[in-house]
């Protein structure tokens, strides 16, 4: 990986080509179709995506669909756009096969980035702090995105309903404990060798902490919510 530090106030771009990322976005989701294209602030989901990696530096920027409008649109803000197969793009495929399918066209690439199209709140500096990340403050596997929550979480066992993070004869206080990581799915960041393997994560991963304000991740309910406003305004 070379780091190139360009003008007065620095820019960092990563050229080269260990380094790979890759937006899976198929046309077919039975939820929202072209969900990707629904647009945030006069941006497409997935266009936000291509910008925020390259503001990161990151040149190497790939979109894997298996739909011609999705591919142009990747191809409109710089990225290259991938054929992703039938197999990969139905419902059931899961995401390791999309990404497996890409990398067999990326034989020098050491790196994998993923990017959640449908998380439109990615920053640029977290991508950049992500890769940091990687081998600091010793070499890890894989750096992925997770907010910190101090919701007191319960489940039914049984018909009982029994605590799951915290004992309730000692009921915590915020400020007495660290809380629980919760993986947003916003990217990942992971090494080759590693989703070889069939895995995007293992025990020697650490996170990328974002502030839940700043980095919205129920990507569905927030999407629907875009529709649905859509909608109220069109039949105004």
């Amino acid at each position: 990986m070379r780091v190139v530090i360009l003008g007065a106030i620095f820019s960092i771009v990563f050229c080269s080509d260990d380094i790979a990322v890759l937006i899976l976005a198929r046309g077919g989701s039975k939820g929202i179709p072209l969900k990707n294209l629904k647009t945030v602030g006069g941006l497409s989901l997935l266009a936000r995506s291509i910008v925020t990696a390259k503001k990161a530096g990151l040149i190497n920027v790939t979109v894997s669909t298996d739909h011609p409008l999705i591919a142009l649109e990747a191809v409109k803000y710089g990225a290259s756009a991938f054929r992703r197969s039938s197999v990969t793009a139905t419902n059931f495929a899961p995401s390791i096969w999309g990404i497996a399918e890409f990398l067999a066209s990326k034989p020098h690439a050491k790196i994998l980035i993923l990017l959640q199209a449908t998380s439109p709140f990615i920053r640029y500096k977290d991508l950049q702090g992500a890769l940091r990340k990687l081998n600091y403050p010793k070499p890890y596997d894989c750096v992925f995105s997770a907010t910190r929550s101090y919701k007191l979480r319960w489940k039914i066992v049984n018909g009982s309903l029994i605590p799951i993070n915290f004992n309730y004869k000692r009921r915590p206080r915020r400020q007495d404990w660290e809380g629980d990581l919760i993986e947003t799915g916003a990217f990942y960041v992971s090494r080759v060798e590693l989703i070889k393997q069939g895995l995007l994560q293992n025990r020697n991963c650490t996170v990328l902490e974002c502030s839940m304000n700043k980095h919205f991740f129920n990507s569905r309910i927030f999407i629907i919510h875009i529709i649905k406003n859509e909608k109220i305004l069109k039949n105004d």
